[in-house]
């Protein structure tokens, strides 16, 4: 594997569409040549959430304030786009901008990004992307139980 930087990154839903209301926050280890199209795809299996809706990475000072956007397409589950290309050490720095991450433009999941300065030394023997620390209530991707009902 190529030399990286190792990122730390804490994640966090700011907004839940279900009726739960639920919120959650990860600290997580991602080296810094991970693309948002992979980052993407840490957060889908991370929160157990389908993978089945497009998405999009935006930067502003907060998530209703789009300042930069990183992609004029939107990432679909199987085809990352854009984002494929777009790696987190050409995200950060951000100057004084949040990354967020917006899934389901129906549900509008949206999960922002506070990057750590502390630095990290990846460690021999660990996979990362890693969680370090999980906290929360388990997000629910959609507002009905597993049954054969659905929607």
């Amino acid at each position: 594997m190529e030399n990286f930087e190792l990122y730390t990154l804490k994640i966090f839903n700011t907004w839940d569409p279900t009726d739960d209301k639920n919120f959650w926050e990860c600290v997580v280890e991602i080296p810094d040549i991970c693309s948002l199209y992979q980052l993407h795809l840490f957060i889908q299996d991370t929160v157990d959430f389908e993978n089945d809706h497009m998405f999009e990475f935006y930067a502003g000072r907060n998530e209703d304030n789009r300042k930069l956007e990183f992609s004029q397409n939107s990432g679909y589950p199987d085809d990352g786009g854009d984002y494929e290309t777009i790696t987190l050490k050409d995200v950060y720095p951000l100057k004084g901008l949040k990354l967020y991450y917006f899934f389901d433009y129906g549900a509008n999941w949206i999960f922002e990004f506070h990057k750590k300065r502390k630095k990290v030394i990846p460690q021999k023997g660990l996979i990362y992307p890693r969680i370090v620390s999980d906290n929360g209530i388990k997000l629910r991707q959609y507002d009905y139980e597993d049954d054969d009902e659905g929607y």
